[in-house]
């Protein structure tokens, strides 16, 4: 518990002295002791002024279950995602995503069973606005993010909890560790309600509330010369509200910039 304790007021303390979408931050992966989550992505500027920009990525996620601590213990999530951003102002800039997720879930510690999981699909659209701060190697962000989740069983037949409308709120910051800005730190913190129409017993929408908190904290490098940047870090996932309970996440991504960009400058170049 101190372990968790001191890594949560290294990123509170960031937030206060310390770019953003650096990382791909994991999905909740629900109640676990322990979790991983490996992604690519591909990041592309749609514009000559950089403004509009294309962002893809695929997303693996493992978990440990109840009984273990060992976050690779069993195949959890695959998500594939989409989004579009659009930066129209100074410190302004919001994007659109649909997203596909195909997750395994195998029930809470009484009841888990890792033989024959739960299979279930979703279906995401989300969009999100931003506003960002720039002083001097320091990047902060405030992000509002508004889901639609539809959720369906293998047959792609709609299950009990069909549609969920969440909202999330999320602050960021990261700070660069070097001129060259080869390095960087990045934390956030973020705050996530929701509510959900269920048809058992009844077709009704739950009440709006508070579920979830998760607390990321990242190192990035991007080499020089490389258009690759390679992230690790650590997620604590606090899940509820009286009595929280905390899955502790292990995450890695690469993440290659404008990779078009640089296949257009090399190969198809002007012959001369």
């Amino acid at each position: 518990m101190q372990i968790k304790t001191v890594i949560l007021f290294i990123a509170l303390y960031l937030f206060y002295i310390t770019p953003a979408s650096a990382q791909i931050s994991p999905p909740g992966l629900g109640k676990t002791n322990t979790a991983a989550w490996f992604a690519f992505g591909v990041r592309q500027s749609l514009d000559s002024a950089d403004k509009i920009q294309s962002f893809s990525y695929v997303g693996l996620g493992r978990i440990s279950g109840p009984q273990s601590d060992n976050p690779f213990q069993y195949q959890d999530i695959f998500v594939l995602n989409q989004e579009f951003y659009h930066k129209f102002h100074k410190h302004w800039r919001y994007s659109l995503a649909l997203s596909y997720r195909n997750q395994d879930e195998y029930g809470d510690e009484k009841s888990f069973n890792s033989i024959s999981p739960t299979h279930k699909q979703e279906i995401r659209v989300y969009g999100r606005y931003m506003y960002e701060l720039n002083i001097q190697q320091v990047k902060f962000t405030a992000t509002f993010r508004q889901e639609f989740r539809s959720f369906f069983d293998p047959d792609f037949n709609q299950e009990s909890d069909r549609y969920q409308l969440r909202s999330r709120f999320r602050l960021q910051a990261a700070i660069m560790l070097d001129p060259d800005k080869v390095h960087r730190i990045t934390a956030s913190a973020e705050a996530l309600f929701s509510t959900t129409q269920t048809t058992v017993p009844a077709n009704q929408w739950s009440v709006f509330a508070y579920k979830e908190a998760r607390f990321c904290l990242y190192y990035s490098i991007n080499p020089k010369n490389t258009p690759f940047t390679y992230s690790i870090g650590y997620m604590n996932n606090l899940i509820g509200q009286a009595h929280p309970e905390s899955v502790n996440y292990l995450a890695m991504d690469v993440i290659w910039e404008n990779p078009f960009k640089a296949f257009k400058r090399e190969v198809l170049k002007p012959i001369e």
